[in-house]
């Protein structure tokens, strides 16, 4: 019998299959226009190594950035958090649609990192993955629209 693998609280990966194009996927997590229909409330989105990014929530939170890393319709790569977390995005094509691969990684892992952004991150990409799906399969957002009910008085829909 072999011992169960320690757990890597340092990164996660989630992968949602998704029934659309890998072009289609990689434009709605690079199109400025088309990530606030799933994702945020406002957002600027430069495309290219070291472009530009801003992404603001519902609750307020913000985040600015430089694009780390760009394959057209196959992977983003972006900072997300205060203490040098990166998530990339995979997309790769199955079947009659796609596949996309979500990694965090570079997460410290103190016990209240482990709970303020492992876990709370993993929590809302399990969401906003969900909700992406949603969207370019059926054009749902199944967000909140009211501040009041927002991740910052702990609701996962927003």
């Amino acid at each position: 019998m072999t011992s169960p693998k320690k757990y890597d609280w340092s990164q996660f990966t989630l992968k949602i299959a998704i029934n659309t194009a890998p072009a289609r996927l990689y434009k709605a997590w690079t199109d400025e226009k088309e990530i606030v229909k799933w994702f945020t409330v406002k957002a600027e989105i430069e495309p290219k190594k070291n472009g530009r990014l801003y992404f603001e929530w519902l609750a307020g939170d913000k985040l600015t950035a430089k694009v780390k890393e760009v394959r057209k319709n196959q992977k983003f790569v972006f900072p997300f958090g205060s203490y040098g977390e990166e998530v990339e995005i995979s997309i790769k094509k199955m079947g009659k649609g796609s596949v996309c691969i979500l990694r965090q990684y570079n997460m410290k892992t103190s016990p209240k990192q482990r709970w303020v952004m492992h876990r709370g991150c993993l929590e809302g990409w399990t969401f906003f993955l969900t909700n992406l799906k949603v969207w370019l399969e059926h054009g749902i957002d199944l967000r909140s629209q009211d501040p009041k009910v927002s991740y910052a008085q702990g609701f996962i829909n927003s």
